[in-house]
């Protein structure tokens, strides 16, 4: 192992951690969508459930979504530049 390999593992792993984390994130977002899905169901008339059940999701796992793919890209490039043969 080459002296930076340590610290250039060091660095992935905690960008896969941060990757977790993301896709951690994401998953609760669905739960809440699901949520937000069943109040419309058991209240068809409430004009704030269905504005949320609308407006919510697209947001917030938008910006998580282009978080770890971004953070994948990233992960990718390291272990490219500096885990490659002969790097």
């Amino acid at each position: 192992m080459a002296e930076g390999d340590a610290e250039v593992i060091a660095r992935i792993d905690r960008m896969l951690d941060e990757l977790m984390v993301s896709h951690l994130e994401m998953a609760s977002l669905c739960g809440e969508y699901r949520e937000l899905l069943d109040r419309v169901l058991e209240a068809p008339w409430d004009k704030d459930s269905r504005r949320m059940a609308h407006a919510m999701p697209g947001a917030k796992y938008h910006v998580a979504s282009t978080f770890a793919n971004d953070l994948a890209k990233r992960i990718a490039a390291e272990l490219s530049l500096n885990l490659a043969e002969g790097a």
